[in-house]
């Protein structure tokens, strides 16, 4: 169970960093993403509200994470679903990444990271099921 506990607030933590993409400026963004090689993240409107509500869906991502974490056998079927939402969400930035022609440094940090996490979920998921006797 502490295993499962482990990665789901790891998950969760790594959310939340996401609510400055909600507020700060595009220019101290920018300035922010230019240690990845991105050069510009200004552009048409759709843009910057791409950022924004996709900064609010993480930092809403990561305390749901935290929840599923304070108590994961409460949460039945949510949490085994947590984690193959993250699998497949590592599959997705692992193949659009390199497909829209992004640098690796641009999206292996997501791919990998939701895979091994969405893994470890799901294998500590069921450890503490058999654990539990379920």
């Amino acid at each position: 169970m502490r295993g499962l506990k482990i990665c789901l607030w790891i998950t969760g933590i790594l959310c939340l960093p996401c609510v400055f993409g909600m507020f700060l400026p595009i220019s101290t963004l920018e300035s922010f993403t230019r240690l990845f090689g991105i050069e510009s993240l200004s552009g048409p409107p759709v843009a910057t509200y791409a950022i924004r509500v996709t900064s609010a869906m993480c930092v809403g991502i990561g305390v749901f994470f935290i929840i599923l974490a304070l108590d994961p056998m409460k949460y039945g079927v949510i949490v085994p679903f947590s984690g193959i939402t993250s699998v497949l969400l590592g599959v997705i930035c692992g193949i659009t990444g390199p497909a829209v022609g992004m640098p690796a440094k641009w999206f292996l940090g997501d791919s990998l990271s939701c895979l091994v996490l969405g893994i470890l979920i799901l294998v500590f998921w069921r450890q503490a099921k058999r654990a539990a006797g379920i």
